[in-house]
């Protein structure tokens, strides 16, 4: 059986761009509802202990805004190759380049999860301030609901 892991990203402190971190909450009082065999993770603003978070991971699935151009509260799923790509215009909000440097990092180290994928989130304000967004706030339930089905449908295919 392959290890996932599903790890939120933000900064509580950059209005929407605590969403991936509120959204890990949100699964986490629903773990119940997900397959038994993945581990859910805070992981912060990123940094450094995200490369020893995705060495421990067959597949990773980050939750984190995402500035794809998208409407507000918007979600899309990444593949690792879509964000190298950069066909689809987009910034891994306040953590891009880190987040960039920590997985090519991982891989160097011969580390990085076979499948990585970005749970995207677009954000409208990441701003210094202490609350999400008034539109982001009506999504989290309807965003909660396509992470997990994100969640199952990786599962299924990687079981």
């Amino acid at each position: 059986m392959k290890k996932i892991g599903v790890i939120g990203i933000g900064n509580l402190l950059r209005r929407d761009d605590a969403i991936g971190l509120i959204l890990l909450k949100k699964l986490s009082e629903r773990k119940n509802e997900l397959p038994k065999d993945i581990s859910l993770i805070d992981g912060g603003t990123g940094g450094m202990n995200l490369l020893h978070l995705l060495a421990k991971f067959d597949v990773v699935i980050i939750i984190d805004a995402v500035n794809f151009n998208g409407n507000i509260g918007e979600s899309r799923l990444f593949r690792l190759e879509d964000i190298y790509s950069k066909k689809t215009p987009i910034t891994i909000s306040t953590h891009e380049s880190n987040f960039l440097n920590i997985i090519q990092l991982s891989e160097e180290l011969g580390e990085r999860p076979k499948l990585l994928f970005v749970f995207g989130v677009q954000p409208k304000d990441i701003s210094h301030g202490m609350n999400i967004s008034s539109e982001l706030q009506q999504k989290v339930g309807f965003l909660l609901d396509d992470l997990k089905h994100e969640i199952k449908t990786i599962f299924e295919s990687v079981s």
